[in-house]
């Protein structure tokens, strides 16, 4: 229903970066911006002669979001979150030349204006220093003067909300000789020749996330519903609740919380943290529901005498919660930090790609080895399945009742939970 009457879940706009000059070298809180004109603008960087080596004199500026129809548009909080990539425009030299895996370090300062500001009034939202590895080919019949690289598009920043209608970039690339004559492979040392940037920011759109919320909303208090009459059923049955019964109440647990509309509050109030709420959720969600097919498999070998007790599944329910662990440790190490610093990547620094490698191959190993014993598990009741359909006690009228029961309620089940 969500993707029939809803828009796309998210749209992009492209910036090409303006190149500003500035001769005080970043050293003063000066904004660079194009509305109003703050800028003295620089064509093309191949005919501009800096004073210096230090690069830092130009600015490349981005206004988000763009003027169409010379009608300003605004960011907005149905936005939910913003991202931005951004993409380094490199020309072939033979003077200034590009190295493979080039550690390319920028000076970002963020911005941002609300309606109640002047134009050319903007807030500081953060300042720092970041480096990403430049990944850029070349076709060998393209290596001379004037032929451009393909390079990867690099994470830029991350925010798990969109409070502000407007925001700014100003990005500085800086360049130590010093550092440089030292070592050749220090930040911006082997970048080549960069023609220009370009970003590119993503956004949820607003008409998907209100479709989006307004169906969570509508869907909450059903599961709610669902889960107080099933738990109130078991409950007044004359004995204690199944190991089954008691998987699939926690699993409804999980479907309540992963569907309650926080995000509504997101609307009113600034909720950074409301993308890494939602992979905890989303997380344990998906955890849950792997341990439930685990124990529904389990429960439904008609003769095997270790059923009804979570112990049984220790060996199996291990995979799913170091899984769960390592995958929450790297999604803590990106999306926590980015809390503070909106352009903090785990991968930029060489023990933040130790530890995202680590957790991301442990929890795919871990995975994989779920769903060998998952499979295992299914094997076992279909040939379990199979084997009562010739044996003589299942050609009882009251016993074959009894085992197709349990057969259709393990397809049925099973089925409708995937």
């Amino acid at each position: 229903m969500k993707s029939v009457s809803a828009p796309v879940p998210s749209s992009f706009m492209e910036y090409e970066m303006i190149k500003c000059e500035d001769s005080t070298r970043g050293q003063t809180d000066e904004w660079y911006h194009i509305r109003p004109r703050h800028c003295n603008m620089i064509g093309d960087l191949s005919s501009y002669n800096p004073a210096s080596f230090d690069l830092r004199e130009i600015v490349f500026i981005a206004q988000m979001p763009h003027v169409r129809g010379r009608v300003q548009l605004e960011y907005s909080p149905w936005f939910q979150f913003l991202l931005g990539l951004l993409q380094v425009e490199i020309e072939y030299s033979d003077v200034f030349q590009y190295v493979s895996g080039a550690l390319l370090e920028l000076q970002v300062r963020m911005g941002y204006r609300t309606n109640h500001d002047s134009p050319d009034k903007w807030h500081d939202l953060i300042a720092t220093n970041i480096t990403r590895t430049l990944d850029c080919t070349i076709s060998p019949e393209k290596m001379s003067n004037g032929h451009m690289y393909e390079c990867a598009v690099i994470d830029l920043f991350e925010m798990g909300s969109n409070n502000y209608p407007f925001y700014l970039l100003n990005i500085r690339i800086p360049i130590n000789q010093s550092a440089c004559s030292l070592n050749e492979k220090s930040p911006n040392c082997q970048i080549g020749k960069i023609t220009s940037l370009r970003v590119v920011a993503i956004h949820q759109n607003g008409g998907f996330t209100l479709v989006w919320l307004w169906l969570k909303t509508i869907v909450f208090p059903v599961v709610s519903a669902a889960l107080w009459w099933y738990w109130s059923r078991v409950n007044k049955l004359a004995r204690k609740p199944l190991l089954l019964e008691k998987a699939l109440i926690t699993l409804g647990i999980s479907l309540a919380i992963l569907d309650f509309p926080l995000e509504w509050v997101s609307l009113v109030i600034r909720v950074p943290f409301m993308l890494l709420l939602g992979d905890i959720r989303q997380g344990a969600f998906y955890g849950i529901l792997f341990a439930f097919w685990l124990i529904f498999a389990g429960e439904h070998l008609i003769d095997d005498t270790t059923r009804n007790n979570i112990a049984s599944y220790r060996f199996n329910l291990l995979f799913i919660f170091v899984a769960s662990s390592f995958l929450l440790l790297y999604d803590v190490c990106e999306r926590g930090f980015q809390l503070r610093n909106p352009f903090y990547s785990v991968w930029s620094s060489e023990a933040g790609t130790i530890i995202a490698k680590i957790s991301v191959y442990a929890a795919s190993f871990c995975t994989l080895l779920y769903f060998v014993f998952l499979f295992g598990k299914i094997w076992r009741v279909w040939h379990t399945i199979k084997s009562k359909r010739s044996a003589e006690l299942y050609k009882s009228c009251e016993n074959r009742r009894l085992k197709v029961l349990v057969i259709f309620d393990f397809f049925f089940g099973f089925l409708t939970s995937v």
